[in-house]
């Protein structure tokens, strides 16, 4: 039985709906103890961070503007590979999102220097001076090998969302059309497909979300969430899931 994007996009309102109730349940109550929540806390900060981008897709999508949205989208991915780590590595995975944040602090702090800009130095050279130790997972602060890492078609999916979501000659190209006799310069994108894959913006925002606070439940003591998550998943098609 095929099912159109119409009918996932219908699922998508209720499951989206109900996803942001559960987010809302105290997750607080379910932190490990003070010594081991490292992991808890990056992940409470990107699932709720996650929750916002699927907002925000969906409020790009009703407002006509589901090609815009690809950055969002793009982001979400991110996130839940991040969520998904987490649940993998533990603390290593937040050492080595330290390393990389304390990477790119020194880019900043030498651009800064170079446009002459002030800035907190005691701040910066704390950054700077952080013992920070390395592990096999430091890897994965490349995106790509991370997704890798992972499967389920997230690379794919992020990959393809990254086309529109720099300036790229893919993403120029959505807004002209040009053949032997006729130049056609347009306003609004254009894919050259049947559909416009878009379309199903709504859906994919719950999809991320979804199998993002699927994982951000593993962070939790005792995993809360496990049945009200497949409550929500039965409901939206995703049966097995969870």
């Amino acid at each position: 039985m095929t099912i159109s994007i119409a009918e996932f996009n219908e699922k998508a309102g209720p499951g989206l709906a109900a996803l942001t109730e559960l987010l809302s349940r105290g997750a607080a109550d379910y932190a490990p103890a003070p010594d081991d929540r490292r992991a808890f806390l990056v992940g409470w900060g990107q699932v709720a961070a996650l929750h916002r981008q699927a907002c925000a897709v969906v409020h790009l999508h009703d407002a006509g503007l589901g090609h815009e949205a690809a950055p969002n989208r793009r982001l979400m991915i991110e996130y839940v590979a991040h969520l998904q780590w987490l649940v993998r590595d533990g603390d290593a995975a937040v050492d080595s999102m330290n390393k990389a944040f304390q990477h790119k602090h020194t880019g900043l702090r030498r651009a800064a220097d170079a446009g002459g800009y002030q800035y907190d130095a005691k701040a910066a050279d704390a950054v700077r001076d952080a013992v920070v130790p390395s592990s096999p997972s430091d890897e994965f602060n490349i995106m790509s090998k991370l997704l890798s890492r992972l499967g389920g078609g997230l690379l794919q999916s992020w990959l393809a969302e990254t086309q529109l979501s720099h300036a790229s000659l893919p993403a120029a190209q959505c807004f002209y059309r040009e053949s032997d006799d006729v130049l056609e310069l347009l306003n609004a994108p254009t894919y050259r497909l049947d559909s416009d894959p878009t379309d199903a913006s709504p859906y994919v925002a719950f999809f991320f979300l979804f199998f993002g606070m699927i994982a951000f439940n593993e962070l939790m003591v005792g995993s809360p969430w496990t049945n009200d998550l497949k409550v929500i998943g039965n409901a939206a098609g995703l049966a097995g899931a969870v």
